[in-house]
């Protein structure tokens, strides 16, 4: 295998939907595909944004100016590609049950329940210093664009690569990693790929996670070809990690 085309296997190994799970809607597909993700640990730690964890959000418990446990409404879960047995394509959802936020950005964590399809450990993508990003790099995305709709229309049940390159680093280039803010991309991605990784092209390291693009002022929508990222370092150092991976209660 090209050494190109394995990177890509392995990005898309480690990319997962983000999905609620409708069992009542079978035989059609049972999975409403809310957004885009990666898993960057063996133990299931999979990162996404912020938006697309609220779709699973219910109300607080009690009203209260204290900060509350997370409530759901629905449980989601993390859907990996499990390879292809014929024409049979294979895809492995892991139930989240845990979660936290990265204040001041738009990122989500989630801790995933153990899977039998992973006894070594779940598909990972690894992380790329920051040193090494740039402006005019060249770049890819990962993920479900349009949701279920891709799957409604053409069939596709696997995540789709999209690549681009960084177009400004925010707040300016070589910033040191702890004041960045966001990658501006060259880079067309629509509803469904928020969450997804923004990596490296030649390494196949990701840097950043999927946003979304600008609303142009005067229309009211995405400007396509331009897409906004994310920063991962944040959660590397912030102990949002740490705090997930200790024992905890069930959901509320």
């Amino acid at each position: 295998m090209k050494p190109g085309r394995a990177i890509y296997d392995s990005i898309k190994k480690a990319t997962v939907a983000i999905v609620e799970n409708h069992r009542e809607r079978l035989p059609d597909c049972p999975y409403e595909i809310v957004g885009s993700g990666f898993c960057i640990r063996p133990d299931g730690i999979v990162v996404t944004c912020w938006h697309v964890f609220q779709h699973f959000l219910g109300p607080p418990k009690t009203p209260s100016a204290q900060p509350q446990p997370i409530a759901l409404r629905a449980i989601p879960q993390a859907m990996f590609f499990g390879g292809v047995s014929g024409a049979q394509v294979e895809m492995h959802p892991a139930y989240v049950n845990n979660a936290g936020r990265e204040n001041g950005f738009d990122l989500a964590v989630l801790k995933l329940a153990p899977h039998p399809a992973f006894p070594g450990g779940f598909p990972t993508v690894p992380i790329l210093d920051y040193d090494e990003v740039y402006e005019m790099m060249e770049i890819a995305t990962c993920g479900y664009p349009l949701g279920n709709t891709m799957f409604a229309q053409l069939g596709t049940l696997t995540s789709s690569l999209t690549k681009g390159m960084i177009s400004s680093i925010n707040p300016a280039p070589s910033i040191a990693r702890e004041h960045v803010r966001a990658f501006q991309l060259d880079l067309t991605a629509t509803n469904g790929n928020s969450g997804g990784p923004v990596f490296s092209l030649e390494s196949g390291k990701v840097f950043g996670v999927l946003q979304g693009g600008p609303i142009h002022p005067n229309t009211g929508h995405v400007v396509q070809g331009i897409s906004r990222a994310e920063p991962i370092y944040p959660i590397l150092t912030s102990g949002i990690i740490d705090g997930l991976v200790k024992p905890h209660p069930p959901w509320p």
